[in-house]
């Protein structure tokens, strides 16, 4: 005799089903993104817990939505919630799917008419009762005998909401039906304690059946349209190819073939061209040493040294050796030619013993106790060290500052830019509370 329910302050404490149970073992061969890691990991006890109802069961909303998708092949609901307006509480029932007559006409069969396997009904006399309470929750109890068949026998007959949704999910997006069934029971195997997809219901699930949903969710997408036209359309394109050749508006391709003799006639393709990589790395273990894997720029082959090789200095002894890239086309007839620079100038006046090569930043800290050093001397030696230093310097090393002053001038510039955006955001006015700011871009 099954338990009576009072209105839901007075409603007995039934067994309820947690959501927040501690889940088991992470199972490690499974992906994280695999559609069945949204299947509870308890779903087998809860599948028979509400198979055979042989207690009442009491749901909360989240649990409800968490787990009757997996239980709907057997339970169907007859009618719809009506509150009643006194108590709130609405009172549903149901039975099990194979309660349902099925002694109708058979439908009528011409030419063209598919076959079509129609079930025996009426096998079943189990019956429940649902009740649903203002706040949501909901009690399930059985109000007769038992099933006369398991559950794994109805499972073969109707697939569940929740596995049908494995199907649908994003993460097969343009899959075909066979890989998406190979996953899901290739997936749900790689665990030998547990099988998923067999837990959930989709043992019986097949091939044709996965199409039939996705058949279904065309039609839901496609309204009023002849899916078999839809179908032929995402077939024929499937494999066509188009151009990604900047203002080109060329038809698809069929074929990856047509598409590269388009490219070739059109557009001038050719292999292998790296001209506008100018810079490679001068380290013989990184992979941007080949010039197809260098830069275009000065400034991004420093960046990339500061980044990647901060702890190496590199020089431009080391930049030139044999066998290595040469890092400035504009140095490399000066580059090729002997170097004898032993001045007689001291290390901290010596423009090659401050390191004026290309690849150091000023900007860095690396070289803020050189300029602490130059601001505290006096005029007089700043002064001396110019004429020296300028009668010192070689052709080599002229053209190496002369690159140097572009690049500290694209640094500040960067920063002007920077100041003024800054200025703007906090001020309203680019030229900020301390006056205009100095543009730069116009001196030499």
């Amino acid at each position: 005799m099954s338990a009576s329910i009072e209105p839901f302050e007075q409603a007995p404490s039934l067994p309820e089903l947690s959501h927040d149970s501690p889940p088991p073992q992470i199972r490690t061969a499974i992906s994280t993104v695999s559609p069945l890691n949204t299947i509870p990991p308890d779903i087998a006890t809860h599948r028979a817990l509400l198979f055979a109802l042989d207690t009442p069961v009491q749901l909360t909303p989240a649990v409800w939505d968490r787990f009757w998708p997996y239980i709907d092949n057997v339970w169907c609901v007859h009618q719809k919630p009506n509150p009643a307006p006194s108590t709130g509480i609405a009172k549903v029932y149901g039975g099990c799917r194979l309660n349902r007559k099925t002694n109708f006409p058979p439908p009528v069969i011409h030419e063209n008419s598919r076959p079509r396997q129609r079930r025996e009904g009426g096998t079943c006399k189990a019956k429940f009762r649902l009740t649903v309470y203002p706040d949501g929750r909901r009690v399930v109890e059985r109000t007769g005998e038992g099933h006369s068949h398991t559950l794994e026998h109805i499972d073969s007959i109707k697939r569940n909401t929740g596995v049908r949704n494995l199907v649908l999910d994003d993460f097969f997006k343009s899959w075909e039906a066979g890989g998406i069934l190979a996953f899901l029971r290739d997936a749900s195997k790689e665990d030998p304690a547990k099988n998923m997809l067999k837990d959930a219901g989709g043992l019986y699930l097949s091939r044709q059946e996965v199409q039939n949903i996705l058949n279904g969710a065309l039609k839901k997408a496609y309204p009023g349209q002849d899916i078999s036209e839809v179908k032929k359309q995402m077939d024929k394109y499937r494999n066509y190819a188009t151009c990604n050749f900047k203002g080109c508006n060329a038809p698809a391709f069929p074929d990856i073939k047509a598409l590269m003799d388009h490219r070739k006639a059109v557009h001038g393709l050719k292999n292998h061209d790296h001209s506008d990589k100018l810079y490679a790395c001068p380290e013989r273990s990184c992979w941007r040493r080949k010039k197809s894997k260098g830069f275009a720029t000065l400034l991004g082959l420093e960046e990339h040294m500061r980044d990647k090789h901060p702890t190496t200095p590199h020089t431009m002894n080391n930049v030139v050796s044999p066998g290595d890239t040469i890092l400035d086309p504009i140095l490399t007839s000066q580059l090729s030619m002997p170097m004898n620079l032993n001045l007689n100038i001291p290390s901290h006046i010596n423009p090659l013993a401050t390191n004026l090569g290309l690849l150091q930043d000023p900007i860095t800290p690396d070289s803020s106790d050189e300029r602490d050093q130059e601001i505290q001397m006096s005029n007089q030696e700043l002064q001396v060290t110019s004429q020296e230093a300028t009668r010192a310097l070689t052709q080599m090393e002229k053209e190496s500052m002369k690159i140097r002053i572009k690049r500290l001038m694209i640094e500040r510039q960067k920063l002007d830019a920077e100041i003024r955006r800054l200025n703007r955001s906090v001020y309203g006015d680019e030229n900020g509370e301390n006056g205009p700011v100095m543009d730069h871009t116009d001196q030499g």
